[in-house]
């Protein structure tokens, strides 16, 4: 099992905005997470990404309980990327937010290259590749997120509504990239969205949520 999640509670101001009794999640699967907004999801999605810590219950990731100690954390932060529904870049060249991880992965220069480009390539942003990440729209910068979170090849890719700001006709492309990571790169993907054609077009799985809680 990938996840599995036990009486797993995230308590904010006194609510409980994340209140799962069991949830298991199986590797190599889309799933696609819906519900309204304020629903929990962008919360369980940060739990996921070890980005933010259960109040009470137990994670256990590939059969291991998460203790969430740093020691823990840091390497399995880099088998899970998140991607956020706003994300930000570095104040950085589109081309060197892409490459920016690898670096830190010690990839060589030549290596890091080919790799860049295909992932520029692969969402329509190559001959973005000098822009500067500031002068990007909403939907340019998603575009490049994702690409920079796919060039690091995780294990696990976590998408907060990752079709919310891009244009229909860039669509197809984000689309395209979901199923790419899943099927050819075998690649679990939890994606957040509002969009019940983009369940049905991707999900393997679909968990709704309400109130914290999955329904």
């Amino acid at each position: 099992m990938l996840y599995k999640l036990d009486n797993v509670k995230r308590i904010h101001g006194g609510k409980a905005i994340v209140d799962i009794a069991q949830l298991n999640v199986e590797p190599g699967k889309i799933y696609a997470l819906t519900g309204p907004n304020g629903a929990g999801k962008t919360t369980l999605l940060q739990m996921l990404a070890f980005l933010d810590a259960p109040d009470a219950g137990t994670v256990t990731f590939m059969g291991n309980q998460v203790l969430y100690s740093e020691k823990q954390l840091q390497p399995l932060r880099r088998r899970v990327i998140m991607v956020d529904q706003q994300p930000i870049l570095f104040s950085m060249s589109v081309y060197r937010n892409v490459e920016f991880p690898l670096k830190l992965r010690g990839l060589s220069e030549a290596a890091r290259k080919t790799a860049v480009e295909e992932a520029l390539k692969n969402v329509d942003m190559l001959s973005f590749a000098d822009v500067m990440g500031s002068h990007l729209s909403g939907g340019e910068i998603q575009r490049v997120a994702l690409a920079r979170a796919l060039v690091c090849q995780p294990e696990v890719l976590l998408l907060d509504e990752p079709t919310s700001n891009i244009d229909k006709n860039h669509q197809p492309i984000i689309e395209n990239m979901i199923r790419s990571a899943s099927k050819n790169d075998k690649i679990s993907v939890v994606f957040s969205t509002h969009s019940m054609q983009l369940v049905e077009q991707l999900a393997d799985h679909c968990l709704s949520m309400e109130a914290g809680k999955i329904r």
